[in-house]
């Protein structure tokens, strides 16, 4: 588990460039001492001994083993510090924080966080969730008994609510940088370095520059104060391996129900990262990641190379608390310049939180489709046309970690869906959608837009590009591609069920609106050997065989949903818009 070899390597490779954990070895040393003043030394810093340097090997394998644990600390000097309370969960390689304080602005910010991708939610926590996880039954049986919430977990105080609020999150790559900028994303990237499955092994660590600081007490049980490295010596590089396939949106499918065209109202064009690539693409305009544009300036610096022994050439010093058993309570260290940190691992706080949907929603289950499923899943398509359509909500991160949000209708049986789509917090980039089964349409008034689009449509100023052009432009949004595929699932025919069976995976079982939903990845012809749970698209089905959403893992690593409520029809949409 971890982060994978290349992405531990970038992480590295940023870290070092960046300067995060560089030099650190007489300053943190300086600031181990003098959390402790007031006692006098007993003996003075040393190199490990033998059991030391065991209990430091087995520290990332103990983290991983415990799989989750509260995190409770702060980041920057104390005129300008950042708080944060919440949880790691290494197995899950997820991060779930409360960030408050002058780096995180006047209110409380929510973060979570997988390997390369931060999403972040400002403002206000709505009231708690009524829904809990949707028990495995829910696939079996419909009735109102499957669908039943979870009793609440309690909360402790100062850490986030264990279901994350399903609205308002923004979603963008992670980016590290050497100074305050961005002291989450060093801290998200630092922690998922802390576990792996394996002890490391105790002869390349015995070999650096580890020292043995002090004796003292955490919660008033002993512990050794450790300096070590962020990181072991790592390997040289290999050859960069082929990038991993995505669904092209030229492509057509060749069979299920996926049939994705193209890929935040056509504002900027977006590019998908790669399925389980660490790292997304940088924001349009950027250049790169500030990491990388550091490291660009450290490639051309005449300072010599550090020791390969040194902690520096590591990663950098980091002082490690560890107890008797070798269990982790505290780690100081330095996540950039001018940003000493202080975090408490409270080894008891294993509550489990869920993954807010901007992230992917709840834990992945994977399994093989049933034919049962599979039958039901090809006749997908001809539900969703005698359903016609309905009401339609659509939530979708767009970079540079900006959101938007859109309402209108979708009717299945005419091949048109028309909405007003805001981002949430510029109105300039609002704008009318409209689309149909050969093109889109968008009208740019450059002021918010009203909540509903208008009827009857507003004349001039729309703008019109057909399916075929996108498909084959670098000019595609994922507003583009989400709304393709919605209007691709109606049609009169079945699919190929022994297709859908042969290719396709049920992720898991979910509830939404109370409603029982099974939640399927359909890979495209070029997604044949994408693992389960990175396919671009996911479908959430009810027992009725009708769709409820549609999932896009769009280019800021996040998830876009486009949410139907059949309940409300649609009203009598423009044919066209001109």
């Amino acid at each position: 588990m971890g982060t994978s070899t290349n992405g531990r390597r970038r992480i590295l490779h940023l870290l070092a460039a960046g300067g995060l954990l560089l030099g650190l070895t007489a300053t943190l040393t300086g600031g181990l001492a003098s959390c402790s003043a007031d006692k006098p030394a007993a003996e003075a810093s040393r190199p490990l001994n033998k059991a030391e340097l065991e209990r430091l090997a087995g520290m990332r394998a103990r983290n991983f083993a415990d799989g989750r644990v509260g995190l409770r600390g702060t980041i920057g000097p104390g005129s300008r510090q950042t708080k944060v309370d919440g949880w790691v969960d290494w197995k899950r390689q997820l991060v779930y924080l409360s960030v408050s304080g002058t780096g995180a602005g006047a209110s409380t910010v929510l973060i979570q966080a997988t390997p390369g991708v931060v999403a972040m939610r400002p403002g206000a926590l709505p009231a708690p969730a009524a829904s809990g996880p949707a028990p495995e039954s829910a696939r079996e049986s419909a009735s109102p008994a499957a669908a039943s919430p979870a009793a609440p977990a309690a909360v402790p105080a100062g850490k986030p609510p264990l279901t994350a609020p399903e609205d308002g999150w923004r979603v963008r790559p992670l980016q590290l940088g050497g100074d305050e900028e961005r002291p989450i994303d060093n801290l998200v990237a630092f922690l998922f370095l802390l576990a792996k499955q394996e002890a490391d092994p105790t002869g390349p660590l015995g070999e650096l520059r580890n020292e043995w600081v002090r004796r003292d007490t955490f919660e008033g049980a002993p512990v050794d104060v450790l300096l070590g490295p962020a990181l072991l010596p790592q390997a040289a590089p290999s050859a960069a391996p082929s990038a991993s396939a995505v669904p092209s949106p030229s492509a057509a499918a060749s069979a299920g129900v996926s049939a994705s065209a193209a890929t935040a109202p056509r504002t900027e064009a977006t590019t998908a990262p790669s399925p389980g690539d660490a790292s997304p693409a940088p924001s349009p305009g950027s250049g790169a990641s500030a990491g990388t544009d550091q490291a660009a300036k450290a490639s051309g610096s005449p300072s010599p190379a550090p020791d390969p022994k040194s902690l520096e050439a590591n990663g950098g010093a980091v002082g490690y608390w560890l107890d008797a058993k070798g269990a982790l309570v505290r780690l100081e260290t330095v996540l950039g310049d001018g940003l000493p940190s202080v975090l408490d691992l409270q080894r008891g706080q294993q509550q489990e939180f869920v993954r807010t949907m901007a992230l992917g929603g709840r834990d992945h289950k994977p399994t093989e489709i049933t034919k049962a499923e599979a039958k039901v899943l090809s006749q997908l398509r001809q539900r969703n046309l005698k359903a016609r359509g309905g009401a339609v909500t659509v939530t979708m991160p767009v970079l540079p970690g900006a959101l938007r949000t859109g309402k209108g209708w979708l009717d299945w049986q005419k091949r048109l869906a028309y909405l007003a789509v805001r981002d949430v917090d510029d109105e300039s980039y609002d704008v009318l959608l409209h689309a149909d089964r050969t093109g889109i349409s968008i009208r740019k008034p450059g002021k918010r837009v009203p909540e509903q689009p208008p009827l009857p449509a507003p004349t001039g100023k729309w703008e019109r590009a057909e399916w075929v052009v996108l498909g084959s432009s670098g000019e595609i949004t994922d507003m583009d591609y989400l709304i393709y595929e919605a209007l691709s699932l109606a049609a009169n025919v079945p699919d190929d069920a022994d297709h859908i069976r042969e290719h396709g995976r049920r992720l898991r079982v979910d509830v939404l609106n109370k409603v029982p939903v099974g939640v399927f990845e359909l890979p495209s012809a070029v997604e044949t050997n994408v693992p389960a749970g990175q396919a671009r698209m996911r479908y959430w089905v009810d027992n009725a065989g009708v769709l409820k959403r549609l999932e896009l893992r769009t280019a800021t690593g996040g998830f876009a949903q486009l949410d139907l409520d059949l309940n409300e029809k649609s009203p009598n949409l423009p044919m066209k818009v001109k």
